[in-house]
């Protein structure tokens, strides 16, 4: 296959930038990404992604990922420190102005409003579009709202019911990881879509209770869902996240507790965007986590009863 352009994905060994990486190695695209050590750097270069050992504070790390890069998919860290994130946005963007890339495709991973809202992980989200705006590069914003991956927090799903911390009664348009990498790769090949911010979600929007009922008829029991309250849930992904990032998580679904009409829905999607990736219906999501082993013990929870 003849190669493409070289790209530039940010968090490439992670899921979000993984799913990225592996659509555009897919297409033919070389693929650059920037890891903090030497072995992450190896296990990468074995699925074909050229790897750079950087740190996302130190600008000068990042300039030698750069070389010869058209376009660059950025997806920041999950930070509360407001002024280390000001650094990842003012090292990262610069880096790409400076190596004249072509296009910059933006992936908030959380959606943010317009306004400041006194929350760190939105206002720091919208610091960075502010500040990707300023540098001139032509630049695709792409906001999704909820991962179905949330699900698969331990804890979320257990035998007979679904836990989380939004109103029951709130219908929200929650997207897959990889629906959202589709979105993403989708942007990198369409840069006539430079200047836009465009909210990506799924095709359906759906309240706690039908969650809960789509669970059920995925997983063949009965699954009942219950508003996690977010004091809880901060308790909870505490020792598993860390206290701030705990804390942090939990200011932001304060707010979209009482802001769920604010989140983007399903028919906001560009007609493009749509198109080209329709969405993954939530049960056909949790079916296929079940076949690979992501909600195995929930799922076997059923066998057991």
């Amino acid at each position: 296959m003849e190669k493409k352009d070289k790209v530039l994905v940010y968090g490439a060994g992670g899921v979000q930038g993984g799913a990225v990486a592996r659509r555009l190695l897919e297409e033919g695209y070389i693929v650059h990404t920037i890891v903090r050590s030497a072995d992450k750097a190896a296990k990468l270069e074995e699925q074909g992604i050229t790897a750079f050992v950087g740190d996302l504070t130190d600008a000068s790390s990042l300039h030698a990922a750069h070389e010869g890069v058209s376009k660059v998919f950025l997806l920041l860290p999950v930070d509360y420190n407001l002024e280390r994130n000001r650094r990842f946005i003012r090292n990262t963007v610069d880096a790409a102005k400076e190596a004249k890339v072509k296009l910059l495709v933006v992936n908030t991973s959380a959606f943010n409003p317009d306004e400041a809202t006194g929350v760190t992980l939105y206002d720091i989200k919208r610091e960075l579009i502010a500040y990707v705006k300023e540098s001139g590069i032509p630049s695709i914003i792409l906001k999704p709202t909820l991962y179905m991956e949330n699900f698969l927090v331990p804890g979320v799903l257990s035998n007979q019911t679904l836990a989380y911390p939004v109103p029951a009664d709130s219908a929200i348009a929650w997207i897959s990881m990889e629906d959202a990498a589709a979105y993403s790769v989708y942007a990198l090949n369409h840069p006539e879509l430079a200047g836009q911010i465009l909210p990506i979600v799924g095709s359906e929007a759906l309240t706690g209770n039908q969650l809960a009922e789509q669970f059920s008829t995925a997983l063949d029991r009965e699954i009942q869902f219950f508003s996690l309250p977010v004091e809880a849930f901060e308790e909870a992904l505490s020792p598993i996240l860390g206290k701030d990032t705990a804390s942090g998580l939990a200011d932001s679904y304060k707010w979209i507790g009482l802001n769920t009409h604010l989140l983007p829905k399903p028919d906001q999607v560009i007609d493009e965007l749509r198109s080209a990736t329709p969405g993954t219906p939530l049960i056909e999501w949790v079916k296929q986590a079940v076949d690979n082993g992501l909600l195995a013990h929930a799922a076997g929870e059923n066998r057991d009863t």
